[in-house]
């Protein structure tokens, strides 16, 4: 019987009772409630930051009339420069290379009246869920952004307009020129 006994008492010391698995799934759940909305923070930090980027490459791209004046598009854009495409594997095209979607964000290519007008703006996929701020790219001037919190901007509905085409300032409705 005494063997029988210690067998017993082995099987129980290997069983996790249930105030312990209780509390282990207790301690799980408050880091999951911390820990995820701190991911979705960073995913959205990477997110802008990769945007805002590309969008300065681009940018400083097509200010090169030469190559400006070749481009309809963000995938003539991107085809243009050889180095770029090979970086941006990830990407996927929509309605005919006018849209270049990436890690959350819409790119697009707007050719102006003159080569030196190109301008190229970037907006979230999905509003607070890829992405806040929305930025542009003014020819000759420099990036833009805007914080974009009511979501003005999201989708395949439109990026900002390009109101700084020209010569306006980007001082108005929340729009700065920021570091690229």
């Amino acid at each position: 019987m005494g063997e029988l006994d210690r067998g017993v008492g082995r099987g129980r010391r290997g069983r996790l009772r249930l105030a312990d698995a209780a509390t282990l799934l207790a301690v799980a759940t408050v880091v999951l409630l911390v820990s995820l909305p701190r991911l979705r923070d960073f995913a959205l930090r990477e997110n802008q930051g990769d945007a805002r980027g590309l969008v300065a490459r681009l940018g400083r791209l097509l200010d090169d009339e030469v190559h400006a004046a070749e481009v309809g598009n963000v995938q003539d854009a991107i085809a243009g420069d050889p180095a770029l495409a090979r970086q941006l594997e990830d990407v996927e095209y929509l309605e005919h290379g006018r849209l270049l979607r990436r890690h959350g964000y819409l790119f697009e290519v707007l050719p102006g009246a003159a080569p030196q007008r190109v301008t190229v703006r970037a907006w979230p996929w999905e509003h607070g869920r890829t992405g806040l701020a929305s930025f542009v790219w003014i020819a000759h001037r420099g990036l833009a952004g805007h914080p974009n919190t009511d979501g003005r901007w999201t989708g395949t509905g439109g990026g900002p307009a390009p109101v700084f085409a020209g010569s306006a300032s980007p001082d108005g409705d929340g729009w700065r020129l920021v570091e690229d």
